[in-house]
Parts: C-alpha cells; sequence; structure tokens
C-alpha cells in the first residue's frame, strides 16, 4: 500500500529551476532514503513534503489522518487576479493564508526533523516534547482558568505521552535537563522524539546522523528500524551516510540537480551507472 505519492513535482525559485518533475512513491510501514550529492534537492523536497514550501507544480497524495489528500492543495492557492470577483474562491484562499501553513500537514499526519537540530534549547526536554503537543491539547481560555476536568485530561494524556517516548528513546534521566545541555546525539534523539509526539504516519528525517559517532549511528539504524516495526512509522530520510542508507532501507530514491535519477531496492540503485556518476564525477559510460 502506497502512504506518499509524489507526481511531477517541481520547484522554482526566481529563475532557479530547483526541482523538476520529481515523482517516487514511498509504501506504507517501509524506509525510504532520499540521497544524492550536495545540492541535488533533497532538502527542497522535504520541505515541500512538510509544508514549508509550497510546490510551483505538481502533486504530493498523502494517505493522512483523515483520508487522502494533496499535500500542495492544503497549502492554499497563490491569489489570482480573478479571485477579486468570485467571492467563494476569495474567502478560500484568505482563510488558507490565515489558517493554512505547514501545521495543516503535521495535522495530517506528516512529522519531520532538520538538518540542523532545532529544539527549545532553553526549555526543559519534557517541555519540548509538550510543546509539539500544542494542537492536541485543551487550550480553551475558560477550561485552563477553571481547570475543568477536560481541561486536566488533555494535560495529563500530554505528560503521558511525553514520557512515553522519553523512555522509548532512551532519554528518561534527562527529562528535566535544558535541551541545550544535553550531548549531542541526545539532542539528535530528543528532535525524533519531539517529532514522534504529533503522532505521524510519516516521519521525516532530515540527515539523522549527521555528527554522529559510529556507535550512535548504530543505535540510530535500530531506532529507526524500530519505530517501523514495533510503531508502523512509516520512515522518509535524507543521509549522506551510505552505510545507514543501505542497512535500513527498503527503497532508495537517487536526486541529482533536482531530477530523479534512479530509484529501487538499495542494491539496484548502488549499481547504477548513473548513480556512480553522480557521486564519482564522471560520465554515465564510464561508471559503467
Amino acid at each position: 500500500m502506497t502512504l506518499l505519492e509524489v507526481t511531477d513535482l517541481s520547484m522554482r525559485f526566481g529563475g532557479i529551476l530547483a526541482l523538476e518533475d520529481v515523482s517516487f512513491s514511498v509504501k506504507k510501514d517501509s524506509i525510504t532514503a532520499l540521497i544524492g550529492p550536495n545540492g541535488a534537492g533533497k532538502t527542497t523536497v522535504f520541505n515541500c513534503v512538510t509544508g514549508f514550501y509550497k510546490a510551483s507544480k505538481g502533486a504530493i497524495h498523502f494517505d493522512g489522518n483523515h483520508g487522502s489528500v494533496n499535500l500542495v492543495k492544503i497549502l492554499g492557492e497563490h491569489f489570482q487576479p480573478t479571485d477579486f470577483i468570485n467571492p467563494v474562491k476569495l474567502v478560500n484562499r484568505l482563510y488558507y493564508k490565515l489558517f493554512g501553513g505547514s501545521h495543516l500537514v503535521t495535522r495530517a499526519g506528516v512529522g519531520r526533523t532538520f538538518q540542523n537540530v532545532r529544539l527549545f534549547k532553553d526549555m526543559s526536554v519534557i517541555e519540548n516534547l509538550l510543546v509539539a503537543q500544542h494542537a492536541r491539547v485543551n487550550r480553551n481560555l475558560i477550561s485552563g482558568v477553571f481547570e475543568t476536568n477536560a481541561f486536566k485530561r488533555a494535560e495529563e494524556a500530554a505528560i503521558d505521552q511525553a514520557i512515553h517516548w522519553l523512555e522509548v528513546f532512551g532519554l528518561t534521566e534527562d527529562g528535566n535537563r535544558l535541551a541545550g545541555e544535553l550531548p549531542y546525539g541526545h539532542q539528535r534523539r530528543l528532535e525524533i522524539a519531539r517529532a514522534m509526539c504529533v503522532q505521524p504516519r510519516l516521519l521525516c528525517l532530515d540527515e539523522p546522523a549527521a555528527g554522529l559517532n559510529p556507535q550512535e549511528t548504530r543505535d540510530l539504524s535500530a531506532l529507526i528500524r524500530m519505530l517501523r516495526d514495533k510503531y508502523h512509522i512509516t520512515v522518509l530520510l535524507i543521509e549522506h551516510d551510505m552505510g545507514l542508507v543501505m542497512d535500513i532501507s527498503d527503497a532508495v530514491v537517487v536526486l541529482d540537480y533536482g531530477r530523479v535519477i534512479a530509484k529501487g531496492n538499495p542494491k539496484s540503485v548502488q549499481e547504477d551507472p548513473q548513480v556512480l556518476a553522480a557521486y564519482l564525477g564522471v560520465d554515465a559510460e564510464e561508471a559503467a
């Protein structure tokens, strides 16, 4: 079963075409790696999938928490001159401009981490996990002032969720420490744990092994497998550590200059002449 289907995705920044007709799919309960040389467009794909960028063209169909959605359309459409003579279109555009954004993609069931760790470093570890659940807690002002039963239940559920992921990621003893005081490897784990607190169906990991030592990388590999096998989380990851990619991936998609040049299982991609050429800096015939 396909969880994510990216079709003819293009992204243009002014006169620069960062992505051109990118198409690939991600199967449910799988680990798919997105690889390629620096500047190939991997993070741009991630930003389109997770709602940080609105793609210039194409579709991203996702089997989300509330049914199938197009993650491009969920961000709303750009204003057009004709919108101002069509009240319905104008209201729709204004609604998405005011209330749309990446949080709608998160609600659909997409969680992510970042290439550079982006924690709230002056907040405690457990507070980082509670902040991630803001959309699911009871934010009614009256309920908060009078501490209604519904408000208390929501708060307790959020704390239970945070404690659960602290245990899963081996961070229980660090719960009350400031996030910025954690060792780098633990900060990486915390960021993944925070992404899990949004209850994603698809977890997007942007270079999760960057800066990790070999033992931490092996632990990360086991952790990602566990999320797939035990919690049925589908994983899409960007990674430059080819050992990790070939070890844990069910499928690999290779980008170069904003285009897909190969996709398939790790072994077939590893032997593809175009992939070797992209990494070795030679033409495909010479790589073959």
